[in-house]
């Protein structure tokens, strides 16, 4: 979750209804993130996984819409901090490397910080919904993290290989 204060939620269901604003910052960060990241990356698998992952995030960002809408809660836009130092990151791998394999896991690294927080703030809102009862959105949201870790695994994978390719840049 973003950075809270000590005192900003006073219930859980507060607290989640905040974690659902927050990850849907996430998830529109994402998708404008994600179009430098497929500009700049050199490996067509690795722009077709962004290019894939882009789209994923749309629908995940209009999910948790419809969830915050159900709540008929706080509709606050939440910025989420966390996410945008992570895109941060991507920003300067491009900015610092040359066009290639390199520059190609160092964008892969970024992603699959932000897949990794993405994971946790998806498994803490699912947590928390199951508590509270909302089993609808306990399903939704496990969607879309299944998505998240399809993403995680396929990074992996195009990892591996850019890995090797960027170790033998000289």
């Amino acid at each position: 979750m973003g950075l809270i204060t000590p005192n900003e939620y006073g219930t859980l269901r507060k607290l989640y209804t905040g974690q659902l604003q927050y990850l849907h910052s996430t998830e529109t960060q994402i998708v404008k993130g994600l179009e430098s990241m497929i500009e700049h990356a050199q490996d067509s698998q690795l722009q077709q996984a962004f290019k894939k992952h882009q789209g994923e995030s749309e629908t995940q960002a209009q999910r948790l819409e419809r969830l915050l809408d159900e709540l008929q809660g706080d509709d606050d836009d939440k910025k989420d901090p966390i996410i945008t130092a992570l895109i941060g990151s991507g920003v300067n791998i491009v900015r610092e490397t040359s066009e290639g394999p390199v520059r190609d896991a160092g964008l892969i690294a970024t992603a699959q910080k932000i897949e990794h927080y993405e994971i946790a703030s998806y498994g803490s809102a699912i947590a928390w919904a199951g508590v509270l009862g909302l089993s609808g959105h306990v399903s939704t949201l496990q969607t879309s993290l299944d998505e998240e870790k399809r993403t995680d695994a396929i990074l992996t994978q195009l990892a591996s290989s850019e890995n090797r390719e960027a170790a033998a840049v000289s």
